[in-house]
């Protein structure tokens, strides 16, 4: 059986963070969240720990939260919902929280959840070919718990447009919106993550971390168990809701 979630660390303390529910374009389940909080805990403890790289396998980065796993919550109680969502909050936290540089390589389409861990990544990549949606709105939930990470990235007034009308944003907008750092052709993208591997590990580590520590102090409000308590419990008023029931039920039917 495919494990969702391949962790590689090298000698140079380079670690590959790969997504790999392919049959499902890498979208995020109860198994695949506790593989990465699991996953997340583990890098941060390790002190030879350099950078972190997150990638998808296949053709698509992250297709968001697995509609199957979403419809089976309409029959879950309202704890269990809000257990599911704190978790989910929690692996954005821990990712934003790692204190080595991370970096985001999107090679294909980034929806919902997928938006919210590119965001939460320090730098990102993406091929010209890759394209990000926050479809939440379209299906009847809201982008509670990636709200903080991509107000950070791209601003509050951005941020109500594209939550309020789930329209596609292409790379090139992406980057325009400041929500990755690089565009590429597809196939030199291996290359030019290699590169910024590179100069990533000519920096001091010390002072990288450090410099993450400074961040992430200055930012209001700051990221911490109140505010995961917060969006948890607003996405759990809906998910579990009959507009975000009957809004999944006509999206499995198309």
């Amino acid at each position: 059986m495919q494990e969702p979630l391949d962790l590689a660390i090298d000698s140079a303390g380079i670690a590959r963070l790969t997504i790999n529910r392919t049959a499902r374009a890498n979208s995020i389940d109860a198994e695949l969240t506790d593989a990465l909080l699991e996953a997340l805990e583990y890098l941060a403890e390790q002190p030879n720990l350099r950078l972190v790289v997150l990638l998808g396998n296949g053709r698509t980065f992250c297709a968001g939260i697995d509609i199957g796993w979403m419809k089976e919550s309409g029959g879950a109680s309202y704890d269990e919902n809000y257990r599911d969502a704190t978790k989910l909050a929690l692996v954005l936290l821990r990712l934003r929280a790692l204190p080595v540089p991370t970096v985001a390589v999107v090679t294909g389409p980034a929806i919902g959840f997928g938006v919210g861990l590119v965001a939460a990544c320090d730098i990102a990549i993406a091929a010209e070919t890759a394209k990000f949606r926050l479809s939440e709105v379209r299906l009847g939930i809201l982008p509670a718990v990636i709200s903080p990470y991509l107000i950070d990235a791209i601003g509050e007034r951005v941020c109500r447009r594209f939550f309020l009308t789930a329209e596609n944003i292409d790379a090139a907008q992406a980057f325009q919106l400041g929500l990755v750092h690089i565009v590429s052709p597809l196939e030199e993208i291996g290359a030019i993550a290699a590169t910024l591997v590179t100069e990533l590990l000519a920096g001091k580590p010390l002072a990288q971390r450090a410099i993450k520590g400074l961040l992430d102090a200055q930012r209001a409000p700051q990221l911490n168990e109140a505010l995961i308590a917060e969006t948890a419990r607003r996405l759990t008023e809906l998910r579990g809701g009959q507009e975000a029931q009957d809004a999944l039920a006509e999206f499995i039917a198309r």
